[in-house]
C-alpha cells in the first residue's frame, strides 16, 4: 500500500461528512428495538429526530442543527430508554461537527457516553474528535474501549487509522490496544487486509512478550514488502520457517496480485481492490501492467475537470502509481503530466496533499526546484509525518537553490521530526554529505524496537528505478551508507540482509 499523508482536515472530514448517515442508522437501530409498550411520544419523538438526521444528510446541516438544538431540551428526552437518549446526544453531536462546531461536538459525545459507557459508536467518535485536538492518550484510550463495545467490523476509516498508529509511535502499550482490537474485530480496507498494520501489532505482540499470538497475526500477512521486513528480522525466526513458500516474498507477490485480480473481476471499477493491485503490480516489477490498467482511466481523467467526489481518493491514487510506473520506465515527462493529473483529480479537501508532495518530489529530482517549491505552496496542517515530507523536499530545494535561510529551516524541522520519521532525517543528512551521522541515525533505527524492520527493509537488496538528476549522488551516498563496517555490524546483531527480483516502496 503506498504511503498517504494524513492531516487533520481529512480526519475533520470523516468525523463531520460521512458519519451523519451513521448516527441516522444509529437512531434508526435504538427506535427499532422500542417495544409495543413504549409510549407514542417516544415513537413521535425519534421520528423527528431521524427527520433531521435526514435533513442533514441532504446537505442542510444548518436546519438540522437548529431543530437538534430544540429536541435536546424536549422533556421526552427524559423518557427515552439509556440507549435512545446516548444515541440523540451522539447524532446531534456529528451535526455539530458537520456545521464545525468542534467544541459542541466534544461535548454532545461526551454525553452521550456519560450516558452509555457502552455507545461504541459515541465513543469511538468521542476518541476521534479528541485525535483532531490532539489529546492523543485520551482519544486512545476511548478508541480501545470503542472497539471492545464494538459488533462486527469498526468504523474506522484508514487515513485515520494510519495516522493514530503514527501518533502511538512512543506509547507502545496503548498503541498494542488499538491495532489488537482492529485485529480482533477483523478490520480491513475496503476489504483488503492492512498487512503493515499487522506487521507493527506482530512486532508489539513480540515486545511485549505475547508470543501466543504472534501466529494468528502472521496468518493474515501475505504480500511481499511485509515479508521482508518479517524475514529480515531475526526476533521472527522463530515464528516462519525460510524456506517456506508460504513466507516466500517473490511467491507472496503472485499470490497477492493472483488474488487481487479474481477480487477485481468480482468488484470491477475504480475502488480499493483497483488501487491495490496497481501497487502490487508496481511491486512485482510488472510498469506495464500498471499503465495498461490505467491507461483509460487517465484518458477520462483529462477530459474531465474533476473525479466524482464517491470515486476521487481512488482515482487519484491509480494516478500515482500510473506516474511511479512511468517513472522507473524512465519516462520521466509521462511522469510528471500523470502525477499532474493525479493532484487535479484528488479529493478537493482531502488528500491532494499526498500527491502535491509527491509531484513536487518528481520536480526536486529533476532539479525544478522553483516549481517543486511552487507546488508546496499553501500546504499546512500537516501530519508529522507529511511535515518531514515537506522538509525533506525543502531541503533538496534550497540547496539546489543556495538558499542558507531555507536549509537551516528545513534541517531544523526534519531534526525536530527525527524520533517519529527517522528515515527522512537520515535522507537529510545523505542528501549533505554527513556520512558518519547518517549511519549513526541508521545504527539507531536498528536498535529501536519498532524501527527496526523499517530499516531492514530499506537495507533490502531489491530493484531499483535508474535515478533522476538529482538523485545519483545521494544514490551513491546511499549504497556507501549500507557497505559501512559498522551499519553492516549493527544489521547482523538484530537481522540480515537478502536480494529480492522485487521493488521495494
Amino acid at each position: 500500500m503506498a504511503c498517504r499523508t494524513s492531516t487533520t482536515l481529512v480526519l475533520l472530514l470523516s468525523l463531520c461528512g460521512a458519519p451523519v448517515a451513521g448516527a441516522t442508522a444509529a437512531v434508526s437501530g435504538a427506535s427499532v428495538d422500542a417495544t409495543d409498550a413504549a409510549p407514542a411520544a417516544n415513537t413521535a419523538f425519534l421520528a423527528e429526530v431521524r427527520a433531521a438526521l435526514q435533513q442533514a444528510n441532504n446537505g442542510d446541516s444548518l436546519g438540522a442543527a437548529i431543530v437538534l438544538d430544540r429536541l435536546l431540551a424536549d422533556p421526552r428526552m427524559a423518557t427515552l430508554d439509556v440507549a435512545e437518549r446516548s444515541n440523540v446526544w451522539a447524532s446531534a453531536a456529528m451535526v455539530s461537527g458537520a456545521q464545525k462546531q468542534g467544541d459542541i461536538a466534544l461535548q454532545r459525545l461526551q454525553q452521550a457516553v456519560a450516558i452509555d459507557p457502552h455507545n461504541a459508536y459515541a465513543r469511538l467518535r468521542l476518541g476521534l474528535t479528541q485525535m483532531v485536538d490532539e489529546q492523543i492518550d485520551a482519544a486512545a484510550d476511548n478508541v480501545i474501549l470503542a472497539l471492545a463495545d464494538t459488533d462486527g467490523e469498526p468504523d474506522m476509516p484508514a487515513e485515520i487509522v494510519w495516522q493514530l498508529d503514527m501518533l502511538l509511535k512512543h506509547q507502545p502499550a496503548r498503541r498494542l490496544g488499538v491495532l489488537q482490537g482492529l485485529f480482533d474485530h477483523d478490520w480491513k480496507i475496503d476489504g483488503i487486509e492492512p498487512v503493515e498494520v499487522w506487521v507493527n501489532l506482530a512486532i508489539l505482540q513480540v515486545e511485549a512478550g505475547q508470543h501466543d499470538k504472534v501466529a494468528a497475526t502472521l496468518e493474515r500477512i501475505d504480500s511481499p514488502a511485509p515479508l521482508m521486513r518479517l524475514r529480515a528480522d531475526k526476533r521472527f525466526d522463530r515464528y516462519l520457517r525460510r524456506d517456506d513458500p508460504r513466507y516466500d516474498p517473490v511467491a507472496a507477490s503472485r499470490r497477492h496480485i493472483d488474488r487481487l485480480r479474481v477480487e477485481a473481476m468480482l468488484s470491477p471499477g475504480v475502488n480499493e481492490t483497483a488501487v491495490e493491485l496497481s501497487d502490487a503490480l508496481m511491486v512485482a516489477g510488472d510498469l506495464q501492467d500498471v499503465v495498461g490498467m490505467t491507461t483509460r482511466l487517465a484518458e477520462a481523467s483529462r477530459e474531465a475537470g474533476s473525479a466524482p467526489p464517491e470515486l476521487a481518493r481512488h482515482v487519484a491514487w491509480m494516478l500515482d502509481t500510473r506516474s511511479r510506473a512511468f517513472r522507473r520506465l524512465g519516462k520521466t515527462d509521462e511522469a510528471v503530466d500523470t502525477q499532474l493529473l493525479a493532484v487535479r483529480m484528488a479529493e478537493p479537501e482531502g488528500d491532494t496533499v499526498s500527491h502535491r508532495l509527491n509531484l513536487a518530489g518528481l520536480y526536486a529530482a529533476l532539479h525544478r526546484p522553483l516549481m517543486a517549491r511552487e507546488m508546496m505552496k499553501g500546504l499546512d496542517d500537516l501530519s508529522t509525518y507529511g511535515q518531514s515530507s515537506r522538509a525533506l523536499i525543502d531541503l533538496q530545494i534550497a540547496l539546489q537553490l543556495n538558499d542558507a535561510a531555507a536549509a537551516t529551516r528545513a534541517r531544523e524541522q526534519l531534526f525536530a521530526s527525527r524520533n517519529d520519521t527517522p528515515g527522512h532525517y537520515r535522507d537529510g543528512l545523505l542528501l549533505e554529505n554527513r556520512m558518519d551521522d547518517a549511519a549513526a541515525g541508521m545504527i539507531a533505527q536498528l536498535a529501536d524496537p519498532m524501527d527496526r524492520s523499517t530499516a531492514l527493509l530499506e537495507l533490502q537488496d531489491t530493484r531499483e528505478a535508474p535515478p533522476l538528476p538529482e538523485e545519483v549522488l545521494l544514490t551513491a551516498r546511499w549504497k556507501q551508507l549500507k557497505q559501512r563496517p559498522d551499519v553492516q555490524a549493527a544489521v547482523r546483531r538484530v537481522g540480515r540482509i537478502e536480494s529480492y527480483p522485487l521493488f521495494s516502496h
